[in-house]
């Protein structure tokens, strides 16, 4: 047996508990926002720029492997219609 009355009750229930819960909570706030600026500072501009040529890479590889993927069915398509109508 699944679902049925106790299922819904007990996700009403819950739903009211998590909706004050959040009422309960902190909202996070920083009073002075976030600066581009000064976090600009501490970033290390080597480990950003091995990040970029990391992904890009991943990109070209992903890329070359989805034409790979693309060319091995047409071609197993076109070999069963070979096989079937020759």
């Amino acid at each position: 047996m699944t679902g049925g009355a106790g299922f819904s009750v007990s996700g009403i229930k819950s739903s009211k508990e998590n909706r004050n819960l959040g009422k309960i909570r902190p909202k996070p706030s920083n009073p002075e926002g976030a600066s581009r600026e000064k976090n600009m500072d501490k970033a290390d501009l080597k480990s950003i720029d091995e990040s970029i040529k990391f992904r890009t890479g991943r990109y070209t590889t992903f890329s070359k492997s989805g034409y790979f993927f693309i060319l091995m069915v047409v071609l197993t398509l076109v070999w069963i219609g070979w096989t079937l109508f020759f």
